[in-house]
């Protein structure tokens, strides 16, 4: 008899402890039912309201790349210009009948990211200068820096027809362009 009434306690301890699981599904939201829902646990009750916050989960990471290009850059160009003032012939290493000859020159401060080689291309307006020439004074290289680096460029010229203008005016005789390009 005992051992019949210990399994009889036995079997009313599972089932009540089944019973206390098969409660209400804490996920379950009944339609047309109210925005708060409180789910309860052993651990104390919970306050959820709806709707419940959507969280991005990254699923892909894509590198992203870029090509540099040759980059120089030239502080103020626009502010800069060139006026030929009457030298002696002899200081730009022309003779005598090269008479008149006029010298300027320019400093000017590249950076860049590549070791750039430097040049000039002179264009002439009208017909008062008859020969002439740019060149760099100093250093026609500019080694990569993102400091500025400054270089003078100077144009000479000779032969000036000073009959084809009036006097006291200041004239547009050309224009100097500054080219770069890669020193390779």
């Amino acid at each position: 008899m005992i051992k019949r009434t210990l399994i009889a306690i036995a079997v009313v301890a599972l089932v009540a402890g089944a019973a206390q699981a098969i409660g209400p599904d804490p996920h379950y939201f009944p339609k047309g039912g109210t925005d708060d829902i409180t789910i309860k646990s052993d651990f104390g009750s919970y306050d959820i309201g709806w709707p419940f916050e959507y969280k991005a989960l990254t699923i892909c990471t894509i590198p992203v790349y870029m090509n540099v290009g040759y980059y120089v850059e030239i502080d103020d160009c626009d502010g800069r210009k060139i006026e030929l003032q009457q030298v002696d012939c002899g200081d730009i290493d022309r003779a005598a009948g090269d008479w008149p000859c006029y010298l300027d020159c320019e400093t000017v401060k590249f950076r860049s990211n590549f070791e750039v080689k430097l040049g000039t291309d002179l264009t002439k307006i009208g017909s008062v200068i008859d020969g002439w020439k740019a060149y760099y004074d100093d250093s026609d290289l500019v080694g990569p820096s993102t400091s500025f680096v400054a270089r003078t460029v100077c144009v000479k010229a000779w032969k000036a027809k000073l009959l084809n203008s009036d006097p006291g005016k200041k004239i547009k005789v050309g224009e100097l362009k500054i080219t770069v390009k890669p020193n390779v």
